[in-house]
Parts: C-alpha cells; sequence; structure tokens
C-alpha cells in the first residue's frame, strides 16, 4: 500500500474509534440495552415470519438434515398426531359420561 493510503486508513479508522468512543461515554446503557432489545426482538419476528412461509422442501434444504433423519422425523410427527387426536376422542367420551 502506499503511504497516503496507509495515512488516509489510519486517520478514518481514528475518527472512526472517536465517534464511537464519544457514543459510548454520552448514551445512556439503558436507552442502548432498549434499543438493542427492540431491534433483536424485531429482527426474530422478521426471521421466523421469512421462515414461515418457506416451503417444507426448501426449508429442509436450508436445514440440510440427512434424508433418513427428516422421513423419520415426519413419521414421528404423524404419530405424535393421531396420539394427540386418538386423546382428544378418548377425552371427549370420557367426558360425555
Amino acid at each position: 500500500m502506499s503511504p497516503l493510503l496507509d495515512h488516509v486508513r489510519s486517520t478514518v479508522l481514528s475518527y472512526v474509534n472517536m465517534v464511537c468512543t464519544i457514543l459510548r461515554h454520552s448514551i445512556p446503557k439503558s436507552i442502548v440495552y432498549c434499543q438493542v432489545h427492540e431491534a433483536k426482538r424485531s429482527l426474530l419476528d422478521f426471521f421466523y415470519t421469512e421462515l414461515g412461509k418457506l416451503e417444507q422442501k426448501r426449508l429442509s434444504a436450508l436445514l440440510n438434515e440427512d434424508p433418513a433423519i427428516m422421513e423419520r422425523q415426519s413419521a414421528l410427527a404423524k404419530r405424535l398426531e393421531l396420539y394427540r387426536s386418538a386423546q382428544a376422542e378418548i377425552d371427549t367420551v370420557a367426558w360425555s359420561k
């Protein structure tokens, strides 16, 4: 690198560090915490919404799981749904007596 480019880079880095230091000392931590907390919640909401829009196959591709494991998970999810529906029917019969 040229000496001029090094000098410019050093100057910009010094300026950024100075601004960060001023902000760190002048903004109350409670405000920063609230802003970070809200930003985190907003990003997670957006992330969950976007993931919910994806098709099952595309979501599975993103997870990059073994197809055998994915099939087992699907079979177990179906079995769990059958158990839940059976439990609901048992509860209906038990409460109607």
